[in-house]
């Protein structure tokens, strides 16, 4: 399975300002995860604190905030972690609720409607 970046579009909410982050797209995680200052510079609200299993199998707590996230013309809200600097992650929620899959051989977004059934 390969990753690619997506530039996408986040915001505190419904008419507020949106900044621009270039994202990994990971489906191997849950949430969309997008950098505490960023997200605190937004005027993000941490709504509370979950504890997640990372990759390496280590378990960290981190603060979890309801965001505006826009893809293309397209704007949901979504559940987003308040991560460490420097890492942006485009998680599986977030690409269920666009209707979006990973399309990992041509490095994209794709609606979900177009997998034959």
């Amino acid at each position: 399975m390969g990753t690619f970046v997506a530039r996408i579009q986040v915001s505190r909410g419904r008419n507020s300002p949106f900044e621009e982050v270039d994202a990994l797209v990971d489906t191997g995680a849950t949430y969309s995860m997008f950098p505490a200052q960023l997200l605190r510079g937004l005027g993000v609200e941490p709504l509370e604190e979950t504890e997640f299993t990372l990759a390496d199998g280590t378990r960290k707590s981190f603060q979890l905030g309801e965001v505006r996230l826009r893809i293309g013309s397209a704007e949901r809200p979504s559940i987003a972690i308040f991560g460490p600097d420097g890492r942006a992650i485009l998680g599986a929620v977030s690409l269920q609720e666009f209707g979006l899959i990973a399309d990992t051989t041509h490095h994209r977004l794709a609606p979900a409607a177009e997998l034959p059934l």
